[in-house]
């Protein structure tokens, strides 16, 4: 009988207990030991049941960030072996949700830095999306020779050093216009690019619209079959497209009612009315959240579900606003301090659509949520709202400052996108080794 693997907690119970020696709930409306306690006791409980036979295939996340993409791999039967990014609060992110990986595989580092330092192990799956500001299109000072734009560069050096059976590149969609560049860099290697899938969440029913390049890459070895396996991942991506359709309701509905903050400067007071850092409430379960916990069968606490601090103008631009609503609206114009720059900052207020998809969420939101006001109460959307809204579990528990939580969950991949193309890259990768018999 195989052993069962022991999984190391200990980087768990040093950041909840450093995350709750920080917290100061005012109202003494929870007792904070008591919870975190409780949260502790969930993840024992959850990791010491955790399967990791479940794993069929082993990968290379690259700009990983909070872990986004890995979210959606891991639950389609796919193992992170090494990951890599250079934001110090998303890696944390990153290691907390995964005990069961090696800390000296979780690399926190500019990956410009290890080409000469480091060599990615085989895999058969790479995967990542290097840092898009200089190609995104609601990057308003982009720069013709972007730096960021060569990034996409050291992740070609990275599959050629792994040499996966294919990868997975994502990036927003102005990635195309370089497309021609990437295709000849990874042809140098030994990899065909294939034509890149434009693809957004709410195509699938998941309750946000959010754009999308991603590019599946195939060894050369396998030329002669290369079509007939992009044609397989495309059908299979098809093939998730079904009739549900979730609106932001949907994602967001269920969970506490909050209020703005109100006090400046005030990042770890918490309370009933601001929310917590670390709750004692339950997830209520509902329909998408049993879509988005997927295999958790214990009951999930509600976890980096806290208001941003907004000055009482703000609030009451919010509270006058009605669904859909932006800064031109009538209602605000007495108030609103942008009116005379209304052709430039006509998204600077948006109140959302409740029974509609949510806006694509984005990294924005580290500095104001004033883009992303909450359809029924008058506030931003929360962290926890926004990591709703990707997909993210319950459970994935966001480490850093709240602006650092907003700023990971922006960056990263939907995980229930992930998951779709996780389902499409293991049916690939199963047809190409089940080839290899023949």
């Amino acid at each position: 009988m195989k052993k069962k693997e022991v999984i190391d907690l200990s980087y768990i119970n040093q950041q909840v207990n450093a995350v709750s020696k920080k917290t100061n709930v005012t109202d003494k409306s929870i007792d904070n030991e008591n919870v975190k306690d409780r949260l502790l006791k969930y993840y024992e409980l959850k990791f010491d049941s955790y399967d990791l036979d479940k794993f069929e295939y082993d990968f290379i996340d690259l700009f990983c960030g909070a872990g986004g993409l890995s979210v959606g791999l891991e639950q389609a039967g796919f193992r992170p072996v090494v990951a890599v990014d250079k934001d110090q609060a998303a890696l944390s992110t990153y290691r907390f949700n995964r005990p069961w990986m090696k800390s000296e595989n979780i690399i926190n580092e500019d990956i410009r830095k290890l080409v000469s330092s480091y060599t990615f192990p085989h895999v058969p799956l790479v995967v990542g999306g290097p840092p898009c500001q200089g190609f995104s299109v609601v990057n308003k000072q982009k720069k013709e020779h972007d730096e960021r734009n060569e990034l996409y560069k050291f992740y070609v050096h990275a599959v050629e050093q792994a040499k996966p059976e294919i990868f997975l590149m994502e990036n927003v969609e102005g990635i195309l216009k370089v497309y021609d560049a990437i295709k000849s860099d990874f042809a140098n290697i030994g990899y065909s690019a294939c034509e890149p899938l434009i693809l957004s969440p709410k195509d699938f029913g998941f309750p946000q619209s959010r754009k999308r390049a991603f590019i599946l890459g195939i060894k050369d070895e396998y030329k002669s079959k290369a079509s007939e396996y992009y044609e397989l991942f495309k059908s299979s991506i098809e093939s998730e497209k079904g009739d549900k359709k979730y609106t932001l309701w949907d994602a967001i509905g269920d969970l506490p009612k909050l209020e703005a903050k109100t006090q400046k400067n005030s990042t770890w007071l918490e309370n009933a009315k601001w929310g917590y850092t670390i709750s004692g409430t339950p997830i209520v379960s509902s329909d998408y959240s049993k879509k988005i916990n997927y295999d958790i069968e214990i009951d999930v606490p509600v976890l980096n579900h806290k208001s941003k601090y907004n000055n009482a103008r703000d609030i009451e631009i919010y509270g006058l606003l009605q669904q859909g609503e932006k800064s031109d609206a009538e209602s605000i114009q007495e108030i609103n301090p942008y009116k005379n720059r209304a052709d430039i900052f006509r998204d600077k207020f948006d109140k959302l659509v409740a029974n509609e998809p949510c806006k694509a969420i984005t990294a924005h939101m580290y500095y104001d949520c004033n883009m992303y006001i909450h359809p029924n109460q008058a506030r931003g959307l929360t962290p926890r709202e926004a990591a709703r809204v990707q997909g993210f579990p319950d459970d994935y528990f966001f480490l850093g400052s709240p602006n650092e939580w907003y700023r990971q969950i922006g960056n990263a991949v939907s995980p229930l996108m992930a998951r779709v193309l996780a389902k499409s890259l293991n049916k690939v990768l199963r047809r190409i080794y089940a080839d290899g018999d023949n």
